[in-house]
């Protein structure tokens, strides 16, 4: 559990789950956690934040780097849920489509 979120996940899935803030006080360890996850696993990885409070620049930033990995690997990853606000950052940003959303 990193510093005001907590990170889920099933290998049987391939789902990570992410909820509570995500900022730049916990984006390392969130990294670590991803990395060891995609290491564990093959195929797409989805990604459900519907229970992610808040996420910052820093966190977007982890999630563009663990679809970079994904990628370099022939793997895909599919943002399936999220909260009003990293909705809005992800429009903001131009991303969704990175993502596999709409």
């Amino acid at each position: 559990m990193g510093a005001g979120w907590k990170m889920e996940s099933s290998m049987e899935e391939v789902l990570i789950k992410i909820s509570g803030e995500v900022d730049f006080t916990g984006t390392p360890d969130l990294r670590n956690e991803m990395h060891d996850f995609v290491k564990q696993t093959s195929g797409e990885v989805r990604v459900d934040l519907s229970e992610l409070e808040y996420l910052d620049s820093s966190g977007l930033a982890s999630l563009i780097e663990l679809r970079r990995m994904l990628v370099k690997d022939s793997r895909t990853v599919k943002i399936i849920a999220v909260t009003d606000q990293v909705d809005r950052l992800l429009n903001l940003t131009q991303v969704k489509s990175l993502f596999g959303m709409d």
